[in-house]
Parts: structure tokens; C-alpha cells; sequence
């Protein structure tokens, strides 16, 4: 009895000692990172990639900010801001690491912010201080090679996802280098969900490749993408979502495009991504979208484009071959300007 009971007592002890070993604190002042005309009104944390909430929505109290919990191994996430501007609101992303002890934000003029007081959070912002000095003096092979030396020296923990990711969007073989350093990263990197999504990236159609096809049920009919593209016609394609601000931005530059040049042989289509489907209809009547929509498209359509933000605006050409990607405001007239002078 006396055994069972020690041996207990000792659980009880080392587990205490475990939730206090992996207690976080992050600590920042957020005034730094909005504009003067602007202000905060809430908070809170996301995982990466499936952005599920960490923490609960913080209402803003207009003072430096504390956020404290618990947590077991590190992982990549993302401190939200929502920001109310003029006219609306908009968000502001945060990433860190999110790891045992105390973490502090700071605003950095030359990396617009700056995460420090653990040690995988040191590492990383400190490389990228110094691969975005090399990036300012126009030196991209060392910005290349800086990443590269990054990962490879850190192939074993999450900073390595971030730095992945950093390598694909900003470098010129990005996508062949990623390919080649992940294979020599370990299984908790190569399984991370922002990896598996950056492989099906690479993986993707891109400028100059065909359109690949995808098919939506909705309310008892399907739909797919081949239904518009392929068809003779140059076809702007919107991947959206009604509760995305910057999505529904590019509407009123899609629906002049779309009025613009339909006659001269342009269709606009709307692929209604990761949105409950009465709140894109509802989105639809509000914006008065004239252009048909692929409804309920939810994962289907950005899975088969390596789509990992929206709005991603698609412009294809009569045959179905991707003429370009990430079109946004004045880029999409001016394209399609070019083809229909």
C-alpha cells in the first residue's frame, strides 16, 4: 500500500513538473505593427496549417498583451491580429514558433517583426535577419544559400518547415531545392501538414502546364471546372471565400473584367473554397457577382491547384493551358488588356 501510494504521489509530481515545464508565455506590444489611423480589437492564436484555434479571441484591452498556456512540443503557429481600419477590418499574421518559455514580439523595420527568448525562435528570426540584409543588397544566390545552410543545419525540428516554405516562395529553384532538402529532413518534418501541402505545391499545375480538372457536387448536381475552361474561351478563375476581406476585394475587379470583355470572348468563374455554401450565396447576392460559381467547392479545387491562401485568381487560356497565377487588382486588366487589344 505504502508502494502504490509513493508511486503515485511521484506521478502526480512529475506530471506537475511537466505542465510547468511546458508552460509559454508570449508577451508583445501590438500597437507597433498597425498603422496610426488604425486599431486592434482582437487576438488569438491558430495552428499552421489548418488554422484551428490554439487560444481562445482575445478582446483587445488596449495595453501591452500576455498570452500564457501550455504546450508539448513545438509547433508552427500564427498570432492573428484583427485590425479595424477604415471601412472594415483586416488581418494581420503573426508566425512563431510556438515553444516552452517566454516569448516576445517585436517590431523589426527591416522584418516587420521579430520573435525572440527561446531557442528555436532565436534561431530563426536571427537567420532571417541576416537573409533579409542579403536580400536587400540584391545578393539572391547568398539568400539561397543562407536558407539552404538553415535547413540543412536544422533538418530535425519545425523551423525547418518555416525556412522550406521561405525557400520555395523567395528563390529561383526554390521548388527543385525544396524537393532535395526535405527528403533529408526527419519523419516529423517530412509529415508535417505544411510540408505534405508544400509537396502537392510543387506537385501542381503551373504557368504553361494544362488545366487539371476537379468535380463539385452540389445539391444533387456535379460540376466541374472543365465545364468552363478548355472550351474555346479565355476563363479568369477566382478561388474565394465569402468570410476572406482581401477575396472579396477582388470582386468588383473581377465583375468589371468580367463586363469589360465578355463580349470579346472572356468567361469569369468563381470557385467557392473552404465556405459554408448559404454563406457564399449570401456573399453573391451582397457583391451582386454576375459570373457563375462552382459552389461547396471546400477543399477540392485548392487541393488540385496547391492553393494554400486565397483569393488565388487564375487566368486560363481558350485551349486550357494556365497562362498565370496569382493575378490581383490592376494585373488582371492589364492582362487582359494585352489579350484583347
Amino acid at each position: 500500500m505504502k508502494r502504490n501510494i509513493l508511486i503515485a504521489l511521484f506521478a502526480v509530481v512529475s506530471l506537475a513538473g511537466w505542465a510547468q515545464e511546458n508552460n509559454y508565455t508570449i508577451k508583445f506590444d501590438p500597437t507597433s505593427f498597425v498603422e496610426e489611423n488604425a486599431s486592434i480589437d482582437s487576438f488569438y492564436l491558430v495552428d499552421l496549417p489548418d488554422r484551428n484555434l490554439i487560444t481562445e479571441k482575445y478582446a483587445y484591452q488596449g495595453k501591452e498583451i500576455n498570452i500564457s498556456g501550455k504546450v508539448g512540443k513545438p509547433q508552427n503557429v500564427n498570432l492573428i491580429l484583427i485590425v479595424k481600419i477604415a471601412g472594415g477590418v483586416r488581418t494581420q499574421y503573426i508566425p512563431l514558433i510556438l515553444e516552452t518559455g517566454n516569448i516576445v514580439i517585436m517590431h523589426d523595420k527591416q522584418h516587420s517583426h521579430y520573435v525572440s527568448g527561446t531557442p528555436l525562435n532565436d534561431a530563426m528570426f536571427a537567420a532571417m535577419r541576416d537573409i533579409n540584409q542579403a536580400r536587400q543588397t540584391n545578393d539572391l544566390e547568398k539568400v539561397r544559400q543562407l536558407i539552404i545552410d538553415y535547413i540543412k543545419e536544422h533538418n530535425n525540428d519545425v523551423t525547418a518547415v518555416s525556412m522550406l516554405w521561405e525557400l520555395y516562395l523567395k528563390t529561383a529553384k526554390g521548388a527543385k531545392d525544396a524537393l532535395t532538402l526535405i527528403g533529408q529532413c526527419n519523419k516529423d518534418v517530412q509529415q508535417h501538414p505544411s510540408i505534405v501541402q508544400l509537396v502537392k505545391l510543387i506537385s501542381c499545375p503551373k504557368e504553361g502546364d494544362m488545366f487539371k480538372d476537379f468535380s463539385v457536387e452540389y445539391e444533387g448536381k456535379t460540376t466541374r471546372l472543365s465545364d468552363y475552361v478548355g472550351k474555346g474561351q479565355y476563363v479568369l478563375v477566382d478561388f474565394w471565400a465569402s468570410w476572406c476581406g482581401p477575396c472579396r476585394g477582388e470582386i468588383p475587379n473581377l465583375i468589371a473584367a468580367y463586363n469589360k470583355y465578355k463580349e470579346k470572348g472572356l468567361q469569369v468563374l468563381g470557385v467557392a473554397a473552404w465556405d459554408k455554401p448559404k454563406d457564399t450565396l449570401k456573399a453573391i447576392e451582397e457583391e451582386k457577382v454576375p459570373y457563375p460559381q462552382i459552389i461547396n467547392s471546400q477543399q477540392i479545387g485548392t487541393d488540385a491547384y496547391g492553393i494554400t491562401g486565397i483569393p488565388e485568381i487564375i487566368l486560363f487560356a481558350p485551349d486550357g493551358k494556365i497562362i498565370k497565377r496569382s493575378l490581383r487588382g490592376e494585373m488582371i486588366d492589364k492582362i487582359l488588356s494585352e489579350i484583347f487589344k
